[in-house]
């Protein structure tokens, strides 16, 4: 988690150095709109925007696989009752057959 981190805070430094190199005015037309702005501005936007949205998109896995996490966890408990249970009827069941005898022995009889 560090490292990604520090790439990050690499990555943002070289964006901000380009940007600052970059200051020079442009004019920006977007559908109807239409401003001028300075390079560096739309850089810093659109690393920004980025990062937003990779950031969003990011939270958004990790709460499906903590989803489903908490799925599998609870399929994982309802199997361990299910063994358990199993495993107390087959115990049940061993006592039961020990108690009425195998059938060769009641053969032998």
């Amino acid at each position: 988690m560090i490292m990604y981190l520090v790439l990050a805070l690499v990555f943002a430094v070289f964006v901000a150095l380009f940007a600052v190199q970059n200051a020079g005015q442009i004019t920006v037309n977007f559908l109807a709109w239409e401003w001028n702005t300075s390079v560096a501005v739309i850089i810093l936007g659109a690393a920004a925007f980025g990062a937003i949205f990779g950031g969003l998109m990011a939270v958004i896995r990790e709460i499906q696989l903590k989803l489903k996490l908490r799925g599998a966890e609870g399929r994982a408990n309802r199997l361990e009752t299910l063994l358990e249970e199993a495993e107390a009827e087959k115990e049940r069941l061993e006592t039961v057959l020990a108690e009425a005898g195998s059938p060769r022995e009641q053969e032998e009889e």
